[in-house]
């Protein structure tokens, strides 16, 4: 498989530098380059894992609970787990910043099969899956809930979907 994979609607691009098979489940440690101006995901949490980011080159904006954090190369953030986050780049350059996942639940996978929804045309202009039982097959792979939206319901209809999925 490709080490590098590319979201052709956001210009995103992640590098997977040590897999979670290499790191024998302990974590995934991967290579993000967002260009200027790129929206990262929408506020969310994780109960299962953290994220480490550290800036690279550039300068993301880091979102952890209600505070935004600039980071600049070598500045690091954590998202703890159950702390709202997310990142964006809203500045005139690109970033590139590294994330390492503890552990690392199945995000490469979930990453690969979206990126591949992409490439098959099952999405929308914004890059989202058409269908909800992709969405709630790659969320529930990543252990993403989204903030705004009731996390019991998230649990309940992105595990009725996946089923579905398995199903089909």
């Amino acid at each position: 498989m490709q080490r590098t994979v590319k979201n052709k609607v956001t210009g995103e691009q992640i590098t997977f530098l040590e897999t979670a098979e290499e790191t024998n489940g302990r974590y995934l440690y991967i290579e993000v380059s967002l260009p200027p101006q790129g929206d990262g995901p929408p506020l969310h949490i994780h109960d299962e894992f953290e994220e480490e980011f550290e800036v690279i080159s550039g300068r993301l904006t880091v979102t952890l609970g209600k505070e935004q954090h600039v980071l600049m190369p070598g500045d690091r953030r954590i998202a703890a787990l159950k702390t709202p986050h997310t990142f964006t780049n809203n500045h005139d350059e690109p970033v590139v910043f590294r994330v390492r996942l503890t552990p690392p639940s199945q995000f490469e996978q979930s990453v690969r099969i979206h990126y591949g929804l992409i490439d098959n045309g099952l999405v929308d202009k914004k890059g989202n899956p058409k269908e909800i039982a992709h969405t709630a097959l790659i969320l529930s792979m990543q252990n993403t809930l989204i903030v705004g939206i009731p996390f019991w319901l998230q649990r309940r209809i992105f595990k009725m979907d996946c089923e579905a999925c398995e199903k089909e």
